[in-house]
C-alpha cells in the first residue's frame, strides 16, 4: 500500500499546473491619416528621460480612450520605408493608449497643458500643410472636454478610482 505523501506527490506529477504567457504589445496611439483622432481621459503625463535616435526627447501622455481609430503604418524592410494602412484601427472603449509628442512640436504640447489629470478630452488629425522640410505638417487639434458651466469635464469615474484627489493637478510640472 503507497503513503499518502507518494499518492501526492503522483496526484503532482500527474497534474502539472501550466501557466500561459501572452505578448504584451504596446497600444501606441499614431496619426496616419486625417481624421484620425479620439475621446478618451487623461491618465497620466511622463517624459522620456534620454533622447531618441534624432536627439529628440517626448512627452507621454496615457489615455483610457472612449472612442477613436488611426491608421498606422508598415515597415517595408527593403526600402525602409514605411506605409500607412489602408484599413484604421477601431480603438475598443476602455483601452488604454500612449500618445508620444516630441518636444519640438510645441503647439500640440502647450495644448496638452491645458488638459487636467481626469479631464475629458479630443485630439484630432484635421489637415496636412506643406513644409519646406521634405515632408508636410501634421495639424493636430486638441479640444478640451468642459461641462455646463465651463469647467473642466472630468471623469468622474475615474477619480473616484484614485486612491488621492488629483482634481487640482495641473501639467505644469511638464515645462
Amino acid at each position: 500500500m503507497a503513503s499518502i505523501g507518494k499518492i501526492i506527490i503522483n496526484i503532482k506529477r500527474i497534474i502539472k499546473i501550466k501557466y500561459m504567457y501572452e505578448e504584451v504589445k504596446a497600444k501606441t496611439f499614431s496619426f496616419g491619416s486625417v481624421g484620425d483622432g479620439f475621446e478618451g481621459t487623461l491618465l497620466d503625463i511622463t517624459k522620456t528621460t534620454s533622447a531618441d535616435k534624432y536627439g529628440k526627447f517626448s512627452n507621454i501622455y496615457k489615455v483610457k480612450i472612449k472612442e477613436g481609430s488611426f491608421h498606422d503604418s508598415t515597415k517595408n524592410e527593403k526600402t525602409g520605408k514605411f506605409t500607412i494602412n489602408e484599413e484604421p484601427t477601431v480603438i475598443t472603449p476602455g483601452e488604454e493608449y500612449t500618445m508620444w509628442v516630441n518636444h519640438d512640436k510645441g503647439v500640440l504640447i502647450g495644448a496638452m497643458k491645458d488638459i487636467r489629470l481626469g479631464q475629458m478630452f479630443k485630439v484630432t488629425f484635421t489637415e496636412t500643410k506643406p513644409t519646406d522640410k521634405g515632408n508636410d505638417a501634421k495639424i493636430i487639434k486638441v479640444f478640451a472636454g468642459k461641462d455646463k458651466q465651463g469647467l473642466p469635464l472630468m471623469d468622474e469615474a475615474w477619480l473616484a478610482s484614485q486612491s488621492t484627489n488629483i482634481y487640482d493637478e495641473d501639467n505644469s510640472k511638464m515645462e
